[in-house]
C-alpha cells in the first residue's frame, strides 16, 4: 500500500475544473483582486465549504466571504449546543468496556478531571488564567478554558490556553512554569533521558508570498519546548509545504486571507507508527498534522522542515474539516471526520495511510445523532474499542468497533453561555490506566 505520491503535473491537472460557487451562482472563471490571483473556480459541497472539484484546498468560508480578523482568538465556542435534559452516564456495559479512568476537560473552565466509568470524579486539576504570574490580558472568553491537556506519569499536567499560554502544573495544581505564546489546539510529548520534549502547535502572522504576496496570513507553527518551558525550535508549516513536492498546488488555493490552513492536531510518530506509512520519507520523530481548512493530513519532517507525505482521505467522499488523526496499533489511520458524513454530519474513519477506501466507518443512526462541527477526538483503546469526544454536544462514547455498538455513553452537565443555556464543549476524553500516584492523594 503506497502513500499518496502522485506527480505534481497529475495533481495539478486533477484540479483544473470550472464549477459552481458556494451561493449557488456560478463562480467567475477569471476572478480578479490581489487576494485571488490566478484562474480557479469553486463549487458548494452543500456544507458551506468552497472546494475544488476533487476537494483539495476546501475551506469552510464561502468564496469571497470575509475572514476572521488576524490576531484574534481562534474562536472556538465554550459551548454551542443547547444544554441537554439527560446528563451523566447514559450507557454502561462494563463487560465490553476497556478498563481505566477518563481524563476530560471542557469549555467552561481551566480545569481537568479524572472520572471513572460510573461518573465519579477521582481527581481534579484547576488553575485559572488570572492566577498566572504577570499574565497578559486575554483577547476573548474562548481563551479561558484549557483547550488541550497532557497528563504525565507523575501526575503533573500540561495545559493550553488557546492563543495565550502553555502551563505546567503538578498534580496538586501548583504552577511549575508558564510559557506565554500563541499555542493552540494540540500538543504532544516525547519523553527523553533529559526530560520531556514538548511539541505544540502555535501561530503568528506574516506574509507568505505563495499564499498571499500582499497581506499577512496566519502561519501555523510547530514549537519544540523543553522541560523548563523554554522554546528550542520553531518550524513553519507553510515553509514546510513550500519546501515540498506539493508546493505548486498552492497556486490553486481558493482562499488567501486570514486563517487559510488552520492546523488543528499534532502527533509525534514513533517507529511503529512511522512504518505504517510504508514510505522511505516518513521516519520516527516526524510529526503527523491535520490542516483542517485544506482538508489535508500530512507528515512534517521537523529536521528538514519539509512536508514529506500528504493525503486527503478516501475517495469518493473525502473528509471535511477533520480532526485528530492518529495511527492505531494495527497501522491504520483513525480520524474524526467532522463534516464528511451523510448530510454534512460527523463520522469516524479508519484506513491504511494513503488508502483509497476506509476499512471501517462509523456514523450516527440517524446521521444527525452524531455531529460535531468543531473539535472532536477519537482514540483507539486496548482491545480495539474506540473512545470518542463529540465535542459540540458535550458527549463521550465508547464504541465496540466489531459491532458498532455504543458500550459507554456520557453527557456532560457542565454549562456555558451567558445564561448557562449551552452545554460546555467537551474538548477531549482519554482513557488512562489508574495511576499509582492517585492512591497517595
Amino acid at each position: 500500500m503506497a502513500p499518496i505520491a502522485l506527480p505534481i503535473t497529475l495533481l495539478v491537472a486533477l484540479l483544473g475544473v470550472q464549477v459552481a460557487g458556494c451561493n449557488g451562482r456560478k463562480a467567475e472563471s477569471e476572478p480578479t483582486g490581489k487576494n485571488r490571483p490566478g484562474a480557479y473556480a469553486v463549487r458548494s459541497d452543500g456544507r458551506g465549504w468552497a472546494v475544488s472539484d476533487d476537494g483539495l484546498f476546501g475551506h469552510r468560508r464561502g468564496a469571497g466571504a470575509p475572514s476572521a480578523p488576524l490576531g484574534k482568538g481562534l474562536g472556538y465556542a465554550q459551548g454551542s449546543e443547547a444544554a441537554p435534559t439527560n446528563t451523566g452516564i447514559l450507557v454502561r456495559k462494563p463487560d465490553r468496556m476497556a478498563p481505566g479512568l477518563n481524563l476530560m476537560h471542557s469549555g467552561d473552565a481551566a480545569e481537568a478531571v479524572l472520572m471513572d466509568s460510573t461518573g465519579k470524579v477521582e481527581h481534579r486539576w484547576a488553575l485559572a488564567y488570572e492566577k498566572l504570574p504577570e499574565a497578559p490580558p486575554l483577547a476573548t472568553s474562548f481563551q479561558i478554558p484549557w483547550r488541550r491537556v497532557h497528563l504525565r506519569s507523575d501526575g503533573s499536567l500540561l495545559a493550553m490556553h488557546s492563543d495565550a499560554a502553555l502551563v505546567s502544573i503538578d498534580r496538586r495544581s501548583r504552577l511549575q512554569w508558564v510559557l506565554y505564546d500563541r499555542v493552540h489546539h494540540d500538543l504532544d510529548v516525547v519523553e527523553t533521558d533529559a526530560g520531556p520534549m514538548i511539541y505544540a502547535l502555535a501561530r503568528r502572522e506574516r506574509v507568505v508570498p505563495p499564499v498571499n504576496p500582499d497581506e499577512p496570513v496566519v502561519d501555523d507553527l510547530i514549537l519544540l519546548i523543553d522541560a523548563t518551558g523554554k522554546k528550542t525550535r520553531t518550524v513553519s508549516l507553510w515553509d514546510a509545504f513550500i519546501a515540498s513536492e506539493w508546493a505548486p498546488l498552492l497556486t490553486r488555493l481558493n482562499v488567501r486571507v486570514g486563517d487559510v490552513m488552520h492546523a488543528n492536531s499534532l502527533d509525534v510518530l514513533d517507529e511503529k507508527e512511522a512504518a505504517a506509512f510504508e514510505s522511505e520519507e516518513v521516519k520516527a520523530g516526524d510529526v503527523l498534522v491535520c490542516m483542517r481548512d485544506l482538508d489535508i493530513v500530512g507528515v512534517i519532517d521537523v529536521d528538514a522542515e519539509k512536508l514529506v507525505w500528504m493525503t486527503q482521505g478516501p475517495s469518493p467522499s473525502i473528509w471535511r474539516g477533520a480532526h485528530d488523526p492518529s495511527i492505531t496499533a494495527s497501522g491504520e489511520m483513525l480520524i474524526f471526520d467532522n463534516l464528511g458524513g451523510v448530510g454534512g454530519h460527523s463520522r469516524l474513519l479508519a484506513l491504511e495511510p494513503g488508502a483509497k477506501r476506509a476499512n471501517w466507518t462509523w456514523s450516527g443512526t440517524p446521521a444527525e445523532s452524531f455531529s460535531s462541527v468543531f473539535c472532536g477526538t477519537a482514540h483507539e483503546l486496548p482491545g480495539g474499542n474506540i473512545l470518542v469526544a463529540e465535542s459540540c454536544h458535550g458527549r463521550a462514547i465508547e464504541i465496540d468497533r466489531a459491532t458498532g455498538d455504543i458500550v459507554w455513553e456520557f453527557v456532560s452537565d457542565r454549562l456555558a453561555g451567558e445564561e448557562d443555556e449551552l452545554v460546555a464543549a467537551l474538548f477531549e476524553i482519554e482513557r488512562i490506566p489508574r495511576p499509582d500516584w492517585l492512591a497517595s492523594d
